[in-house]
């Protein structure tokens, strides 16, 4: 029964760990796969179908419309001219009517297609560059929990070697039970930001593989474990936001709106088309009964059509249309205007974290030395359990002080790339 039982929790062992894909990433991974696998690209791309098959809508009103109809009548009344008229009557209808000219109507409404296409793509390759952004400050995230689980590990080393060396004190009689209590209050003071680190990096993690859809029951390993192997590129240099992602946009709707005024004013025009008909019609004595005449009828000309309410509920639909496209313009004002002081705040931030990181570098080498010198210090007596607990806590700060500056710093450089990203024209 044992070995039975040994047998199948080794199966099962086997079975998890088989099923549990380890997947590796590094950055230029992260992104490929987001790209790849995010359901925003597919919706984007579907967009882009929709905008295609709205274009090919606009273009087959070019062509003619077949239109056919059968129906069976039976009319009651008295005194018509007419011969049969108040009889069965089985009438089809075949017809082909052709658009001759239509002020523009139809050019417009084709050009208005053409360019919702464009922006569907632009708004694509928006898509494409936030989908990548929010990936890299997702894997950012997650190697900025593991410095920081790397620090409270450290900490709480640091602490118990705090420890060891006050138990050597304690040995030759020189430290109190206070203090001792003290130095254990320390060690356990430190075990709730090694807990909490813990779980961020497990959430930091979870939320990576949710954004790259890879299956709850997969392990990631992330291939760099710092951030401080992670290079800082300088992309500040002969940058600007004419013509980014957002303003290509704004640019483009006011376009459609112009377009849509034209539209609008060609629907005030009359239509000019041409038509053929032909129509087979039987006279019938009863619902089933026997025909008594048959005719058929063949047409075919010019036709035009021109229709005006008196409410101006056309002209109103112009003004509309002028208005919305006064507003598209303001809109595009003030996007510009927004995009060019984003960037110049992105900058100086950058420029500013910059400085800040290198001072925070310097604080970190300066605070290990004077951890240091606090450690051989306190094991003679040269300095307090209060002074040695201190710059310990200065060096785990200054340490996290350096990995949240390194993040926000690698952020604001995702946000510059962002703001400069251009329409290259493969929106596609």
């Amino acid at each position: 029964m044992r070995k039975i039982n040994l047998i199948m929790t080794l199966a099962i062992m086997v079975t998890s760990t088989v099923s549990a894909e380890v997947v590796s990433l590094n950055e230029e991974k992260v992104i490929a796969m987001a790209l790849e696998r995010n359901e925003a690209m597919g919706i984007s791309q579907a967009e882009i179908e929709i905008a295609q098959s709205k274009i090919d809508s606009a273009v087959s009103n070019l062509f003619p419309t077949f239109a056919i109809q059968a129906q069976l009548t039976k009319t009651s009344g008295k005194g018509s001219i007419l011969p049969y008229a108040y009889q069965w009557n089985e009438r089809g209808s075949v017809s082909l009517s052709q658009p001759i000219y239509t002020f523009g109507r139809i050019s417009s409404g084709i050009d208005i297609a053409k360019v919702s296409k464009e922006i569907s793509k632009t708004k694509s390759l928006a898509t494409k560059a936030e989908v990548k952004n929010i990936a890299r400050k997702l894997y950012y995230r997650a190697l900025f929990s593991n410095d920081l689980l790397r620090v409270s590990k450290e900490s709480f080393k640091n602490a118990n070697e705090n420890k060891k060396t006050l138990e050597k004190r304690v040995s030759y009689g020189r430290i109190s039970r206070n203090d001792n209590l003290k130095m254990q209050a320390d060690i356990a003071s430190r075990r709730p930001f090694l807990i909490d680190s813990e779980k961020n990096l497990r959430i930091a993690k979870f939320d990576l593989m949710n954004f790259l859809a890879i299956d709850e029951g997969s392990e990631i390993v992330l291939e760099k474990k710092s951030l401080q192997e992670v290079s800082i590129v300088n992309n500040t240099k002969d940058i600007n936001v004419i013509d980014n992602l957002n303003i290509t946009i704004l640019k483009e709707n006011l376009k459609l709106r112009d377009l849509s005024i034209e539209n609008e004013k060609a629907n005030r025009m009359p239509t000019l088309s041409a038509f053929a008909s032909f129509t087979p019609s039987n006279y019938k004595d009863g619902f089933l009964g026997d025909k008594i005449k048959e005719q058929e009828d063949f047409a075919f000309g010019v036709m035009f059509n021109f229709e005006w309410p008196f409410g101006g509920g056309k002209n109103d639909a112009v003004q509309v249309r002028k208005v919305e496209s006064r507003i598209a313009r303001l809109q595009l004002d003030q996007e510009e205007r927004n995009q060019r002081i984003q960037l110049r705040k992105l900058i100086k931030q950058k420029e500013s974290l910059e400085r800040k990181l290198e001072s925070e570098k310097k604080a970190i080498d300066l605070a290990l030395s004077s951890y240091k010198v606090s450690l051989g210090a306190f094991a003679t007596g040269g300095v307090s359990q209060l002074q040695l607990n201190d710059s310990e806590l200065l060096l785990t700060n200054n340490r996290i002080n350096y990995a949240g500056t390194k993040l926000e710093l690698l952020n604001t450089n995702i946000d510059i790339e962002r703001i400069v990203t251009k329409n290259t024209g493969r929106g596609e």
